[in-house]
């Protein structure tokens, strides 16, 4: 396994029409910014059994395959990037059987002006941007013109989300160690999780992966915080995680199965009484999951013909 963390420049061609109908076309440079890992398989026995290398690809080989990859192809994302990089080295490298690339891609957002315009080359990013995903594994294939196929799956991690109001839970088992109140509906429960996403294809959504997957995030989101102004109503994060699941399925008839993962991040109203205070429900402490009780809920819904299920 080889992990490599490189910058990648790209070029995007924008054309435009003014207002005598002529065309201009230009380039402006957008970025990719990617930590990739590799993992091989095949026959490569030899290097563990008798000590002989002569199957192994070194990871220092790997890294500027990875390079030579990113020079030589046309991509805007990291699943056509990991396809082409997984094609390469099973091609080259008959004893190979597959290739597993895993990518994660840091979101870098170009810089527009006080009037409103892009600029050419210069971006901002937090510092912990959204992190998409995506994992192609690349194998032989028989039947396949090129002599490979990839399965692809694209995603999101850690993707912090929050709602101030409009959630509770109640009905509950409730038994002699319960001590957990009911919450619905309540102004004081707020909802928060950091939501771990992936979701497979078929086949190449129309548009290609980088299209779907900026849609797929803002679907989930929508779908997570209801309609604007005022959302909806959220008996339980399962429940809102199945709707959200679901919905992303609907929207694109590629996808097969979604995966989310979504710890409860639980805020707690602050206790001003205690110290003669008043706290109108606008303080809350925070917890992290690892640090307190929390539920960790995955929700992996399938489609099954027609119907997507739980």
């Amino acid at each position: 396994m080889h992990t490599l963390t490189f910058f990648l420049l790209f070029s995007l061609t924008t054309i435009c029409s003014t207002q005598k109908t002529t065309i201009q076309t230009f380039k402006t440079p957008s970025v990719l910014d990617m930590t990739i890992q590799v993992v091989l398989s095949g026959d490569v026995q030899k290097s563990w059994l008798s000590g002989n290398n002569s199957q192994i690809v070194p990871t220092e080989t790997q890294k500027n395959t990875c390079y030579a990859v990113a020079t030589m192809n046309d991509f805007d994302c990291g699943e056509d990037y990991a396809i082409f990089l997984g094609t390469d080295l099973l091609t080259r490298h008959k004893h190979l059987s597959g290739a597993v690339i895993n990518v994660d891609e840091a979101k870098w957002d170009r810089v527009v002006d006080l009037q409103g315009t892009p600029h050419n080359h210069a971006f901002t990013s937090p510092h912990q941007p959204i992190t998409t995903t995506c994992q192609v594994s690349v194998q032989r294939d028989a039947t396949s013109a090129t002599g490979v196929s990839a399965e692809v799956s694209s995603g999101v991690k850690d993707l912090r989300l929050l709602k101030t109001t409009q959630s509770g839970f109640d009905g509950f088992i409730v038994d002699k160690y319960t001590n957990l109140q009911p919450t619905s509906p309540s102004s004081t429960r707020m909802f928060s999780t950091e939501m771990t996403a992936s979701w497979t294809y078929t086949s190449k959504p129309i548009g290609g992966y980088s299209v779907a997957k900026s849609k797929i995030i803002q679907l989930l989101i929508s779908k997570f915080a209801g309609p604007a102004p005022n959302g909806i109503f959220s008996k339980s994060l399962q429940e809102t995680v199945y709707k959200m699941a679901t919905t992303a399925l609907k929207h694109y008839p590629t996808m097969h199965t979604i995966q989310l993962i979504t710890p409860n991040i639980h805020f707690y109203r602050w206790d001003a009484e205690s110290f003669g205070l008043k706290n109108p429900n606008i303080v809350f402490q925070s917890t992290k999951p690892d640090s307190t009780a929390s539920g960790r809920i995955e929700t992996v819904v399938t489609r099954r013909s027609i119907t997507a299920k739980l």
